[in-house]
């Protein structure tokens, strides 16, 4: 159950990220900040 939340969650950053690269003039600032913060608390992610 646990990995398959982690999973979604994954591809649900994934997919975020893809939206945020293709249209970043329409998200709102705050999204990016929510969207930055998230990014930096997953492991693996060195650059914040």
């Amino acid at each position: 159950m646990l990995s398959c939340t982690a999973d979604h969650l994954f591809w649900m950053s994934r997919y975020t990220e893809r939206a945020e690269k293709a249209m970043p003039s329409r998200l709102s600032p705050q999204h990016s900040v929510r969207a930055q913060r998230v990014r930096c608390s997953l492991p693996g992610e060195e650059i914040c």
